[in-house]
C-alpha cells in the first residue's frame, strides 16, 4: 500500500508526468513487461504479504479521473 501511495504522489507530482505516462500505456502495459512485473509483485506477495496492483491498473485510474480542463495546456 505505501508503495501505491509512494508511486501515486510521485505520479501526481506533475501534470506533464501524468500524461507522459498515459500517452505511453502501451510501452508500460505490454505483455513482456507486465508478465515480468508480476513475476515481482508475487514474490513480494509471497514473502512479505504486501499486495501492489499492477501499474496498468494506476494509469487505467488516473485517466478516469483526468477530465479535459485537467489536461496540461487547456
Amino acid at each position: 500500500m505505501r508503495l501505491l501511495i509512494l508511486s501515486a504522489i510521485v505520479m501526481l507530482s506533475s501534470c506533464t508526468s501524468v500524461q507522459q505516462v498515459m500517452d505511453n500505456k502501451d510501452l508500460y502495459c505490454n505483455q513482456l513487461y507486465k508478465g515480468v512485473r508480476a513475476v515481482g509483485r508475487g514474490a513480494l506477495s509471497a514473502t512479505t504479504g504486501v499486495i501492489v496492483p499492477d501499474v496498468c491498473d494506476t494509469i487505467d485510474i488516473l485517466a478516469e479521473q483526468v477530465t479535459p480542463s485537467d489536461e496540461v495546456g487547456a
